[in-house]
């Protein structure tokens, strides 16, 4: 069996990818193992304009969100929504206020609010906050079609991919059978732990989600205080998310559960019920720069990385797919601030 690419991994990264390279009239074989905490499938999904503690727009931010609005608009996964920002305190506040008529801010505020219940009286937010203009993506969606598309086309493998398992020449690499021109790992945070990136410099970070159905009233945006909340219908919601970089396991904890429940909570003025139905964790595959890692091996010219995305994925994976594809189908080069070859060991 021969193709053009093998894609390890069949995350936001990987589904992006291959669609990219079959446009492109390229053939690939995903191999992915249904991983089910990969770090797409914990992800919410969302398109922030102003995130952080200190509110921050990067400047790629507008290039990538139209980029995104795009793509996910045509998979039908895009969802546009407003993002409440509530601020936890004043010095906050004051930070918030200054961002948001900031001339580069400004076009991605709808609204800011100076105290409890503007927006909806049944909100806790005393010290206000700024609604945004974002968006979420329904990830699982997009990549559950995905994963059918490629299985009408014979391009899905559902197997384990060892990264000292294959062979590479000069020809291209094999696997299993499978000759193709390139294998591109896309293997979230799977590639910092072995396989021949695993030298770059990762800084991968566990977090949690929670599925619940709750009593709560839901506001017609998506809630956002050091974690998100996000209403899906009849009373379900979707709720996250933490950071942990020491225990870097997939194994959902009882202390985030509640931490996560504490949480959402008290986005509310009154006691909500909260029902949990499902809780995964994930590991992000996050860089030490906070950018995605693209391009090829400086030794192994048919093997490559399109890896990284992070906790903004959903923001960086359309434009940096279509980057990466161009990369392997055509040798366009990669820019620098995205070239894994910034991250090398010296």
């Amino acid at each position: 069996m021969r193709a053009d690419f093998i894609i390890v991994g069949q995350g936001l990264a990987g589904s992006l990818l291959a669609a990219a390279l079959q446009r492109r009239g390229r053939s690939v074989v995903v191999v992915d193992d249904g991983w089910r905490s990969a770090a797409s499938k914990v992800a919410a999904g969302l398109m922030t304009p102003l995130t952080g503690r200190r509110f921050t727009l990067t400047p790629d931010y507008p290039a990538l969100f139209r980029a995104a609005a795009d793509t996910l608009s045509a998979a039908g996964a895009l969802r546009l929504s407003g993002v409440y920002r509530m601020f936890v305190d004043e010095e906050q506040r004051g930070r918030g206020l200054a961002r948001a008529v900031d001339a580069s801010c400004a076009p991605f505020i709808e609204s800011v609010t100076n105290g409890g219940g503007e927006l909806h009286p049944a909100l806790d937010d005393p010290f206000g906050g700024v609604l945004m203009k974002g968006a979420w993506a329904d990830l699982p969606g997009l990549m559950s079609r995905q994963r059918e598309a490629l299985r009408r086309t014979d391009s899905l493998l559902e197997d384990s991919f060892d990264p000292d398992s294959f062979g590479h020449g000069s020809s291209g690499v094999t696997w299993k059978g499978l000759a193709a021109h390139g294998v591109v790992f896309c293997d979230g945070y799977r590639a910092a732990l072995r396989g021949p990136f695993k030298d770059l410099g990762w800084q991968p970070a566990k977090g949690d989600a929670l599925t619940l159905t709750s009593d709560a009233p839901a506001p017609p945006f998506i809630l956002n205080r050091e974690g998100w909340a996000l209403h899906l219908g009849d009373g379900t919601w979707r709720t996250g998310t933490n950071w942990e970089w020491a225990a870097l396991d997939e194994v959902p904890a009882d202390a985030q559960r509640d931490k996560l429940l504490g949480r959402f909570r008290g986005f509310f003025n009154r006691p909500v019920r909260t029902d949990v139905s499902l809780h995964l964790a994930g590991v992000r595959p996050c860089t030490a720069d906070s950018r995605p890692y693209l391009g090829t091996h400086p030794a192994l010219p048919h093997v490559h990385l399109f890896n990284g995305l992070g906790p903004r994925g959903t923001v960086w994976g359309p434009a940096t797919s279509e980057l990466m594809a161009e990369h392997l189908h055509a040798g366009a080069p990669i820019p620098p601030d995205l070239d894994l070859r910034r991250a090398l060991p010296c």
